[in-house]
């Protein structure tokens, strides 16, 4: 119990579950997946006779695992000690934890270490197949030390700025949403730092390899001459040390606030001003005339002071008539009461006019989704973090792409294809969290009950959430419109985009329901959703890379790619279907890497009409796939029948 009770309960009780040792084996046998697939890429069947073949086949091996691994350590360390808190938030059991003997250091520490506990194990068990790079050549064994310091330290400091956002926001969309903002922003904002002061450094160290971890990885995969075989160099030396310090800063700063931000929120809410000036005016009327006050009375004199409406002298009046001689709420030496705690006003306010009734629609979920504020005024936060970080990458991209005859057949694409990326993953989460959030509160047992149908629920949620993603919606078909204006995109590529973006974002939020509706508990379905549409986007980028850099021959590389795909395969029918097989996922689990790699092959040929027409079917199929079951067999995966649910 040194650790304090969170850590040691964690490290007890995480590596009991089978899915602990699946998710190990699973990463290690993916990367020695993309080991064999880089051989084909690279080396193919040919026989190897020269020493430097294997160094530089050693030496693309590494970068390649160096970059997929911190890309996946920047994604999911966050996110999961983001959702650990937010999951108990959500559950009202961070409360109850606040109210034990642990201080808040162990708190604040414990659900940090819960959530890295398991990322940092799964980042363990590829030690051992990267150092196996150093049996090729080209790399030294201090090079892959350097590699696992400065992914894990890129961990621990994402995650403690997960966990921090997670303690500050009260809901789960505005936790997971700030957080990917937030990792994004930590790459961007270094390097807008870095044009503007391009000769600043730190300690010696340009400050881009200081506070950006791609820039770090890439001193490290790029080392001098001079530092080949040194353990550890000094510019990740310092790069640990700043990763590291800035988790301490953060963790005491989390510790400091915690009771501040998180008081606890059950306690009743405060009156509205038009109900605390009705119960104001009664107490007064009753401290005059020494009796309770009927409700004619409280009526007339309310709206003679400032014409407040019926129904909330009503709810004043009522409150009065609960307060008679005789009940508990009554003391005789303080004279008659409402029963209310109200401040005493030193002055008199006019009321504010009445307000006309609001008529629900015939999908009342729907209209709570776009005429209410059913997610709170917060997610304005997230909407103009996302759109300062979408103008930062539109800047980049035009400053950089000024003079270039065809910008989007550079590298530059990469930033637009990120930005939408980033827009389908923010929708996901919307997603994922516009239904685990309201099963958590007990919400969605109340909506079980009710005559709503199956359509009304699932397409009221469906368009509740691209309406309130609608800017994540919405600017990047500004940019592609931009784009057509400005002749980097022509017009019949601008209509390929558009209906096949926006088929993406139907089956982006769909996803994240059909995660929700899978899974009960919130962490595995955020992790589910998060996972599969992360796996589909990344895994394509790496797919085309892979293939850009073997020369497009796709001959001596289409047997191991198939085998990629095909493991990819097996795990998005474990994401999406194992819970709740169906024939139509088990193709959309078999069709979609396959077809996804034929587009990039498409589009890497040029034959953008063959990519939009497979992409949009497979995408379109998905959709109906998760879409239709949930609907028509809405009791059985919602759980009104016995059906059996992880």
């Amino acid at each position: 119990m040194f650790a304090g009770p969170i850590i040691s309960r964690e490290v007890l009780t995480t590596p009991r579950p089978l899915r602990y040792y699946l998710w190990r084996a699973s990463f290690a046998g993916f990367l020695f997946i993309l080991l064999w697939t880089a051989w084909q890429s690279i080396v193919g069947w040919q026989d190897v006779r020269e020493l430097g073949v294997m160094a530089r086949f050693g030496g693309v091996l590494y970068g390649m695992f160096a970059m997929l691994q911190l890309t996946l350590m920047l994604f999911f360390a966050p996110l999961s000690t983001a959702a650990a808190v937010a999951y108990e938030k959500d559950r009202r059991t961070f409360t109850l934890l606040m109210m034990t003997a642990l201080s808040d250091l162990e708190i604040v520490l414990g659900k940090l270490v819960a959530g890295l506990l398991h990322i940092l194990t799964i980042l363990g068990a590829g030690v051992g197949l990267l150092s196996l790079c150093t049996l090729f050549g080209g790399i030294s064994f201090g090079q892959v030390l350097n590699l696992f310091a400065v992914t894990a330290a890129s961990g621990v400091a994402g995650g403690a700025m997960g966990l921090l956002i997670a303690l500050w926001r009260d809901r789960t969309f505005q936790s997971i949403s700030l957080t990917i903002l937030m990792v994004v922003f930590s790459v961007t904002g270094v390097e807008l730092v870095s044009v503007l002061y391009p000769n600043l450094e730190f300690l010696g160290v340009p400050v881009n390899e200081v506070l950006n971890p791609y820039r770090a990885m890439i001193a490290v995969l790029y080392p001098p001459s001079d530092q080949m075989t040194g353990v550890v160099r000094t510019s990740s030396l310092v790069y640990i040390g700043v990763r590291l310090t800035f988790a301490a800063v953060i963790v005491a700063f989390g510790t400091f606030m915690l009771r501040k931000w998180n008081p606890g929120h059950n306690e009743p809410r405060e009156l509205s001003d038009e109900d605390a000036e009705v119960v104001e005016t009664l107490i007064e009327i009753e401290e005059e005339a020494q009796a309770p006050v009927s409700l004619a009375a409280a009526k007339s004199v309310v709206r003679h002071e400032g014409g407040t409406t019926d129904r909330t002298a009503d709810r004043g009046a009522a409150a009065v008539s609960t307060a008679r001689p005789g009940d508990s709420g009554f003391d005789d030496t303080t004279g008659p009461t409402t029963g209310l705690h109200v401040p005493r006003r030193t002055h008199r306010r006019v009321a504010a006019a009445p307000k006309p009734y609001r008529r629900a629609w015939a999908n009342p979920i729907l209209w709570r989704e776009l005429k209410t504020r059913a997610y709170g005024t917060k997610p304005l936060i997230i909407k103009a973090c996302y759109v300062l970080l979408f103008a930062l990458g539109a800047g980049f991209f035009l400053s950089l792409g000024h003079g270039l005859e065809s910008p989007l057949s550079t590298g530059l694409a990469l930033i637009p294809v990120g930005l939408t990326i980033l827009s389908l993953v923010l929708i996901n989460a919307q997603g994922v969290t516009s239904l685990t959030s309201e099963r958590d509160t007990g919400a969605l047992d109340l909506l079980l009950v009710t005559e709503l149908s199956p359509g009304d629920f699932i397409y009221g949620k469906l368009y509740g959430v691209l309406y309130n993603s609608k800017e994540m919606v919405i600017l990047p078909v500004i940019s592609a419109l931009f784009l057509w204006w400005t002749e980097r995109l022509s017009g019949e590529n601008l209509v390929f985009f558009l209906i096949d973006y926006l088929l993406l974002c139907h089956f982006a939020a769909m996803l994240g329901l059909h995660a929700a509706i899978t899974y009960i508990s919130s962490r595995t379905a955020v992790a589910h959703s998060l996972g599969t549409i992360f796996f589909l986007m990344v895994g394509i980028l790496l797919c085309a890379y892979l293939i850009i850099f073997s020369d497009r021959e796709f001959g001596r590389q289409l047997l191991s790619f198939m085998i990629f795909i095909g493991a990819g395969s097996v795990a998005l029918f474990g994401s999406m279907g194992s819970k709740n097989p169906s024939r139509a996922i088990a193709l959309v689990a078999l069709l979609t890497p396959f077809w996804s790699f034929y587009c990039i092959i498409s589009l890497l040929n040029g034959e953008f009409l063959a990519a939009f027409l497979f992409s949009a079917g497979i995408y379109g199929f998905a959709l109906l796939a998760m879409l239709v079951p949930a609907v028509g067999d809405f009791d059985i995966a919602l759980g009104r029948t016995n059906a059996i649910q992880g």
